[in-house]
């Protein structure tokens, strides 16, 4: 079992000036500067916990770790804003789940993996473009649907 997730009303809002850019503004803007909320974690073997991130970087970085599971390698979830990392271990149908800042691993299905990463990536957009409709021109928007649909 693994539960990535995070809380819609923890989101901080863009300022009015961001909101004015969300169009065009670059990728490293939005993947660290926009969209901050909390994120929540659980997998068999540890119980849940919450960080607060900007998840367009955690998703982006949890679509390259499925990737990197799917091809064979670990995947791997760093923070920018600290030295946390989260890595996805393959072992045989199963992923290892080990977290910097806990020895506890945790465990799951390769496949509960890409699905959770993939509910979590629909969640997160439909609720961005849903409240920030210009978001879907920016070119980021693309790129995150583009290694979305690599998941299905």
């Amino acid at each position: 079992m693994i539960l990535v997730d995070f809380d819609r009303d923890s989101m901080r809002e863009p300022s009015e000036q961001q909101i004015e850019k969300l169009g065009s503004v670059a990728e490293w803007q939005l993947r660290y500067s926009y969209f901050e909320a909390q994120v929540t974690l659980a997998a068999d073997g540890f119980e849940t916990e919450s960080f607060r991130v900007p998840v367009l970087d955690f998703m982006y970085c949890l679509l390259l770790s499925a990737q990197a599971v799917r091809e064979g390698g670990e995947g791997r979830v760093s923070f920018t804003e600290s030295d946390m990392l989260i890595e996805f271990v393959p072992q045989g149908t199963q992923l290892k789940i080990l977290r910097s800042w806990n020895p506890v691993p945790g465990f799951c299905g390769t496949g509960e993996f890409f699905a959770a990463v993939s509910r979590f990536t629909d969640d997160c957009l439909g609720f961005i473009v849903d409240r920030y409709p210009a978001f879907r021109d920016n070119p980021t928007h693309q790129k995150l649907i583009g290694f979305r649909s690599e998941m299905a």
